[in-house]
């Protein structure tokens, strides 16, 4: 798989977005499973709109940011597919530059 810049932004796009779906995930949770940091996972979810995924988040508790993120909508990407190559898209960020 060619690792230019945009490709990179994809895959990670596409694996927050696999990860939020596949169980409540708030910027915390997101942080320890993909070890990015805190403003890579930001502006990553800001940018799902580019891809016309739709997500949102859930307020959850009585505390600011008490909760967790949410895809209302997969838009044109196919997630059976995102589920089935999480490996390949993963092994995309794998190498990716700090």
């Amino acid at each position: 798989m060619t690792k230019t810049r945009q490709n990179r932004a994809f895959c990670r796009k596409l694996y927050l977005a696999h990860l939020i779906s596949s169980s409540q995930q708030n910027l915390r949770s997101l942080m320890a499973l993909t070890g990015m940091p805190r403003r890579t996972i930001q502006d990553s979810i800001a940018d799902f709109a580019d891809v016309h995924i739709e997500c949102r988040f859930v307020q959850a508790g009585v505390r600011n940011n008490d909760g967790y993120y949410e895809i209302i909508s997969w838009g044109p990407i196919n997630q059976a597919w995102v589920s089935s190559n999480i490996a390949v898209i993963k092994q995309a960020l794998t190498d990716e530059p700090r």
